[in-house]
């Protein structure tokens, strides 16, 4: 697993063709100085072109921000990964990268772990060493930080 900076990952992110963003249930419960996590998921995906597989109540704030997302229990979208037949309609070929936001240390930790044949890359306050790839430790104000950087460098 490699920490990297934000502009680092965001150059990363827009250098795989295939990404799908796997949005986790905190993305409709935290908030970062008045800016919804969903906002933030919904941007990258815009952003990078990528669908996305929500969990629980996620999905609907995420369509309304104009983001490709499907509801999707993140289990599922991982266990399809174990297998070199890729067969889903939220994205037509194998990812070669699964970009996970919105989930807690410990649930994106078993999710990297099962993800099979493809990069990880964690966007959490927590460094997940599991990962090919996160943004590493930091307080919340610093991970909105890492966040709005990411955004800027997608952008660019």
């Amino acid at each position: 697993m490699s920490v990297m900076t934000p502009t680092r990952l965001a150059r990363y992110m827009k250098s795989r063709s295939n990404v799908i963003i796997m949005a986790g249930y905190l993305c409709d419960e935290m908030e970062l100085d008045g800016k919804k996590l969903s906002d933030y998921a919904a941007e990258v995906a815009l952003k990078l072109n990528a669908p996305v597989a929500a969990t629980g109540n996620a999905v609907v704030a995420l369509k309304a921000k104009g983001a490709k997302a499907t509801k999707k229990v993140a289990v599922e979208l991982v266990e399809m990964l174990r297998y070199a037949d890729w067969r889903d309609p939220i994205i037509s070929q194998r990812p070669e990268a699964v970009v996970f936001i919105g989930y807690p240390k410990g649930i994106a930790t078993g999710l990297v772990v099962a993800a099979r044949g493809v990069d990880t890359v964690v966007l959490g306050a927590d460094d997940v060493s599991e990962a090919t790839y996160s943004l590493g430790d930091a307080s919340l104000k610093k991970y909105q930080q890492n966040l709005d950087r990411l955004l800027k460098v997608l952008a660019a």
